[in-house]
């Protein structure tokens, strides 16, 4: 077969993944990650040597990769959440579907078909895995709203319409001409060699990630004795005296303020801790300290401020850390950005 545009797209596929694997190899949170890169670039170079007619002659493999993509997508999202954690062995029994398949590939179309429903299937839960994880940052964490994941879970969604659009595609194959065929897999290629990509980056840019997944399911979920729905009055109480130490010592001008940082403040455990901001924060752990940060703010902002200080920098004095999340919290708070509430109020 001729080379065509999409197999360059291939072979730089196939580089760009084992460059990408070179560089976040070392950091075992995303080792998942790199698990998953090295098996695309083996999905790819099947793809390539299929499509070249090298192999299509002797035996079509490539529908199997499909059924081994989810697992791995999957296995890529837990090892993100849950870095401490070491991956079973019996975790391969998710990938022994791709082998069974080959026995079937002679059926590519109902290989296909599982395997796109297989990818849905972990998509889900991976995308669940994601949440609970933003459950458990926004109940321990003071910056969560600068550890979210949401960029992964658009990044997932992506991929699989990529690949019901693929698959479209490949079930319209007898009824499209050649070079439409083509195109389409040059726009599936090109997308999924840019989303790779960008989990490249994400990973090499080592973004700010958090690690108590694990020590949140202790405190809430899996603890040996279940959390109690304890006395109004105690943790009202508790609860009280945690918000007059924060207020005193303005400890929600600390950045990365969290539950263990409160723990060692106060004696309390987490646990009673977590417990008295669940029932009396009237929100998330997170959302009482933004509250405080934003109430500091707007102090800030109504008096006269210093010509010489930006809005920026009186928002990192009160806790916040990135212009992004600062603009974001305070106008869900207020309804403004702090330019138009400093603006209204003069």
């Amino acid at each position: 077969m001729q080379m065509q545009p999409t197999n360059i797209i291939q072979f730089i596929f196939v580089f760009q993944m084992i460059f990408g694997v070179f560089l976040i190899w070392k950091n075992t949170r995303y080792r998942g990650l790199s698990y998953l890169l090295i098996f695309a670039a083996c999905s790819m170079v099947f793809n390539l040597l299929e499509e070249l007619s090298f192999t299509r002659d002797i035996y079509l493999i490539t529908p199997v990769f499909l059924l081994g993509k989810g697992p791995l997508v999957y296995l890529f999202v837990y090892q993100l959440i849950y870095p401490e954690k070491q991956i079973s062995k019996a975790y391969v029994i998710h990938l022994s579907p791709m082998f069974v398949g080959v026995l079937f590939t002679q059926w590519p179309q109902l290989v296909i078909a599982v395997g796109s429903i297989s990818q849905f299937i972990y998509a889900y839960f991976s995308i669940g895995l994601i949440l609970f994880y933003h459950k458990a940052s926004l109940s321990m964490r003071s910056d969560a709203d600068s550890l979210q994941l949401f960029w992964l879970i658009k990044v997932l969604l992506t991929f699989l319409v990529i690949g019901v659009l693929d698959l479209i595609r490949l079930n319209l194959q007898p009824y499209i001409g050649l070079n439409i065929n083509l195109v389409g897999q040059l726009f599936e290629n090109t997308a999924v060699l840019l989303l790779f990509s960008y989990l490249i980056y994400k990973a090499v840019q080592h973004p700010l990630l958090f690690s108590g997944v694990s020590e949140y399911e202790r405190i809430a979920l899996h603890t040996n004795q279940p959390i109690e729905q304890a006395n109004d009055e105690l943790t009202m109480s508790i609860f009280q005296s945690i918000d007059q130490l924060i207020r005193a010592k303005s400890l929600h001008h600390k950045p990365r303020l969290s539950l263990n940082d409160l723990a060692e403040e106060t004696g309390l455990t987490t646990r009673d801790i977590s417990q008295a901001m669940n029932q009396h924060a009237e929100g998330s752990f997170c959302d009482y300290v933004n509250k405080l940060r934003v109430g500091d703010l707007k102090q800030k902002l109504l008096e006269k401020p210093d010509a010489n200080k930006s809005i920026l920098a009186m928002a990192f004095e009160v806790g916040f850390n990135s212009k992004s999340s600062l603009n974001l919290i305070f106008k869900r708070e207020t309804s403004f950005t702090p330019s138009q509430y400093m603006k209204n109020n003069q």
